[in-house]
């Protein structure tokens, strides 16, 4: 029997409505897309993507890297959901739809008349996963909320600080955090409908879930036996010494970790101090936790004189856990990311840019980088017409001439 040359995707036969705005919705349905699945985002004209900039003058909104990146693998259908007839067309997508994602507050879809209730009636096993920052029940569930404020109300400032009385600093990792869980709850509501045939709906806060991905240990240590984490920087409760240390080139540098006394042992004969080797106070980590900053500055002298690659792998080389801190061109030119094609090129079109591969791969499948975000509206035709078997007169048309953005300060803000 003939093997065919294309590679079957994980999620090949499951179709995917991204409703979401801005980062952490269109990363959970990136994740999905990048796996195989139709991922068709749908796209409100008077106020389009945030990641299509605030420009709208010679379709300025086509040629932004982030909604390249973010809404890669994706189709673009235009809807206005208050417009009765292409209301029409989102309901005959749902019937042929497995999962419908959206970042809105609460209560938006359900005044749109398509809450999950409606979905369900349209589709009994439709799949919902609504990721409001602060989910649809609770005193905080109608606030708006990004990651700044999400990593305040979820308690992770209270860790991000170099001092427990210095001022906490963002992580600017929670849309992708909660991507990552929007996408896995709804893996997890299909493989729920494998078993069971239904499907349901996910009220995910993304509070709640920032704090269970990033905080799980320290709730459950104040839970179990009543500590309260304090900011400790770049070190550890355990190994020492750890932590982020300059370089020779501009705002350059690196990071190790000692995990035992072997290990500080090579890194003192490497920094060509057998005096630290041979101090009792620095013996134990418990002795080189109590004088940590006397070893910092020991080692800040020794890597502000070597490159941070060149440091790095003296350290790797001594046995030492090291590694240095990239810039995104240091990315681009890693060995280590090269060497296992990670960085990719779509297959159709734009054959001079890459892009960040995917965070695993499977043996027997991985993803696919098809395309890089879509066109405004690129899809409408064939989704409409070649998909639901409307009539041409039924394909939403674009009107230039009143595009909104998300930058507008009068920007249209009823379905956000």
């Amino acid at each position: 029997m003939a093997v065919s040359s294309v590679t079957r995707l994980p999620l090949d036969s499951i179709r995917v409505i991204d409703l979401g705005h801005e980062w952490s919705c269109p990363h959970a349905a990136r994740f999905l897309a990048d796996y195989g699945a139709e991922v068709i985002k749908i796209e409100y004209t008077k106020r389009l993507d945030f990641l299509r900039g605030g420009i709208t003058r010679n379709r300025a909104y086509d040629g932004k890297l982030p909604f390249w990146q973010v809404h890669r693998n994706k189709k673009s259908l235009t809807l206005d959901l208050r417009d009765v007839l292409e209301r029409d067309i989102f309901e005959r997508l749902v019937c042929e739809s497995d999962i419908v994602l959206e970042n809105s507050r609460p209560g938006v879809m359900d005044r749109l008349g398509l809450g999950y209730q409606r979905l369900r009636e349209l589709k009994p096993d439709i799949i919902m996963v609504s990721m409001s920052a602060f989910g649809s029940t609770g005193p905080e569930s109608q606030h708006r909320g990004y990651g700044g404020t999400i990593e305040a109300m979820a308690g992770i400032q209270s860790l991000t600080a170099y001092q427990p009385d210095s001022p906490p600093r963002r992580i600017r990792e929670m849309d992708v955090t909660n991507g990552i869980m929007g996408a896995a709850a709804a893996l997890t509501a299909l493989i729920a409908r494998q078993h069971h045939g239904v499907g349901e709906w996910i009220d995910l806060s993304e509070a709640e879930s920032a704090s269970h991905a990033l905080l799980g240990e320290h709730m459950l240590a104040c839970t179990t036996n009543g500590s309260n984490s304090q900011p400790i920087g770049n070190r550890h409760p355990e190994f020492a010494p750890q932590g982020c240390y300059p370089c020779l080139e501009d705002d350059s540098w690196l990071v190790l970790t000692v995990q035992n006394d072997s290990e500080w042992a090579s890194l003192c004969v490497l920094l060509e101090r057998p005096d630290l080797a041979a101090d009792e106070r620095l013996s134990t980590a418990s002795g080189r936790h109590q004088h940590h900053d006397e070893i910092d500055a020991e080692i800040s002298s020794w890597s502000r004189s070597r490159q941070s690659l060149e440091a790095c792998e003296q350290l790797q080389a001594a046995g030492i856990a090291a590694g240095p801190v990239m810039s995104m061109q240091d990315l681009t030119t890693d060995q280590h990311l090269l060497e296992r094609s990670y960085f990719l090129t779509p297959e159709q079109g734009d054959r001079h840019s890459r892009y960040p591969g995917f965070p695993f791969r499977m043996t027997r499948s991985s993803g696919r980088l098809t395309s890089r975000g879509p066109a405004l509206g690129a899809h409408n035709h064939e989704i409409v017409c070649d998909l639901l078997g409307l009539p041409e007169q039924r394909v939403p048309q674009i009107d230039e001439s009143k595009l909104g953005t998300s930058l507008d300060p009068l920007g249209d803000l009823s379905q956000g």
